[in-house]
């Protein structure tokens, strides 16, 4: 990558970083687009741009459209753990557990984000009617981050399970 290209896709990074935390969502979509539009694959920068756009997507409540960047996110890392947590995620969201439990499963590889994938088969189990797996996998995400609030409220809403 010559240095003029190098700077140009950072400064679209950066930019696009800044209107992500400021709110302005729509901004940094526009942004993560032109840094599509400039690499290729296989360079980085282009498989960041496609997981960003994803979380961006899944805050606008466009589950659809967060999928189809995960998933090119995933053929472009070589399967990133962290991708098929937030894949699986974008599946619940879009009201596809049965599909999000394989994507999740590839999740559990995560060294940082297991607990948070256990968490996630959690809800998927849950919401295809199997809650005593469900309650299961929500007691072994708190066992991992006995701290993490939200899997606790979890774990306690399936207790009778």
């Amino acid at each position: 990558m010559t240095m003029i290209r190098e700077t140009r896709l950072r400064h679209l990074l950066d930019t696009a970083e800044r209107h992500s935390r400021g709110g302005r969502r729509g901004r940094a979509v526009s942004f993560y687009r032109k840094v599509l539009a400039l690499t290729q694959d296989g360079e980085f920068e282009r498989e960041l741009a496609h997981a960003r756009l994803a979380d961006l997507h899944l805050t606008l409540g466009q589950a659809g459209s967060a999928i189809l960047h995960l998933r090119r996110a995933i053929a472009l890392s070589g399967g990133e753990p962290d991708y098929a947590l937030m894949l699986g995620r974008a599946l619940l969201a879009d009201g596809r557990p049965a599909e999000a439990v394989a994507h999740l499963h590839e999740a559990l590889q995560s060294p940082i984000r297991s607990a948070e994938a256990l968490a996630a088969l959690a809800e998927s189990e849950a919401e295809m009617g199997c809650r005593r797996t469900a309650g299961h996998l929500a007691r072994l995400a708190c066992e991992r981050e006995p701290h993490e609030l939200a899997w606790q409220r979890l774990a306690r809403s399936l207790a009778d399970a």
